[in-house]
């Protein structure tokens, strides 16, 4: 019943909308210390809910479609940004079980071990929690990193910190962090050029 009086809210042809869902990462299980990211188990039901209540088009279909003024009713899109591994190894998977299509847009930068300077920040906390980190070069003095909640809160200080500085004075900000912390960060959070490959 709900179904039917979606679609006659949501006719197709000229008139047609299209909504596009954005996402970043699906993590193979919950991150305690970004609780909100979608996770394996959750993307499953979404993808879920979308094969039953909506049509979902690749997105050149859907800008063909609605170019030509032929979406159909409750037409939508899957897209990813950035180009994290997991788009590969978790939700590539469970869109091919739903038979969805999606498009992916990879930041080819980061390609084959790169890492994005807030990823680079999130792992630096990850690592550091229970314990304290120097952030004193930023004028931020030691940091306590007691708890996840505490984690989170640095996170967001140091991003808000780093966030503004010009590009070369960001990158050495964030390996003097590294580097302070004795932490060695990951390489495999993005995607390698086999994983591009996988998606065609």
């Amino acid at each position: 019943m709900l179904k039917s009086l979606m679609g006659m809210r949501a006719g197709g042809g000229p008139s047609a909308r299209l909504s596009v869902l954005i996402f970043h990462r699906v993590l193979a299980t919950p991150d305690p210390l970004f609780p909100g990211e979608i996770d394996a188990a959750r993307f499953d039901l979404i993808c879920g809910w979308l094969k039953n209540w909506f049509n979902v088009l690749s997105l050149e279909e859907a800008v063909t479609q609605l170019t030509a003024g032929a979406l159909p009713q409750r037409a939508a899109c899957i897209t990813f940004d950035d180009g994290y591994a997991d788009n590969c190894h978790i939700a590539l998977p469970i869109l091919k079980r739903h038979g969805l299509k999606a498009t992916f847009f990879i930041a080819t930068g980061f390609l084959d071990g790169g890492r994005m300077w807030n990823d680079s920040i999130i792992e630096t906390v990850r690592a550091r929690i229970g314990s304290v980190l120097d952030a004193s070069f930023l004028e931020l003095g030691l940091m306590r990193l007691g708890s996840i909640t505490q984690g989170r809160q640095v996170i967001d200080t140091l991003i808000a910190k780093v966030k503004y500085l010009g590009i070369a004075e960001r990158v050495a900000a964030i390996e003097a962090l590294a580097g302070a912390s004795a932490v060695e960060l990951p390489t495999d959070l993005m995607m390698n050029s086999v994983d591009v490959k996988t998606l065609l």
